[in-house]
C-alpha cells in the first residue's frame, strides 16, 4: 500500500519539486479513492473502474488522471470487507501527513 500510495503522491509533484496545494490534491485523489471504492462495490472491473475514472464521466481533473491506475489498483487489492467510507478516510489522513 504504502509504494502505491508513494507513487501517486509522485504523480502529484509539480516541475519545480513542491506539491501543489497539498490539501486540494489530497481532497482530489481522496475522491479518487472513494470513487474507486464505489466502482468495486458496484461490481465495475479494475479496467472498468480506471476507464470510468479517467472518462469525462468521472469527472478527474486532468493533473490527477496519473495517479487514478495506482490508486485504483490500490483499492482492488483491499479485502471486500474493508471497502467502506473508512478508506477513503485513512487515505486522506495519511496524504495529509504525507510530508
Amino acid at each position: 500500500m504504502q509504494r502505491i500510495f508513494a507513487l501517486a503522491l509522485a504523480a502529484l509533484v509539480l516541475p519545480g519539486g513542491a506539491l501543489a496545494d497539498k490539501a486540494a490534491d489530497c481532497a482530489a485523489t481522496t475522491g479518487i479513492v472513494a470513487d474507486a471504492v464505489n466502482e468495486r462495490s458496484g461490481g465495475n472491473t479494475q479496467q472498468g473502474a480506471i476507464d470510468v475514472l479517467t472518462s469525462d464521466e468521472g469527472g478527474i481533473e486532468e493533473k490527477y488522471a496519473p495517479a487514478v491506475p495506482m490508486l485504483v489498483e490500490w483499492v482492488y487489492t483491499l479485502p471486500e470487507d474493508q471497502l467502506n467510507d473508512a478508506v477513503a478516510e485513512s487515505f486522506s489522513e495519511a496524504c495529509l501527513a504525507h510530508d
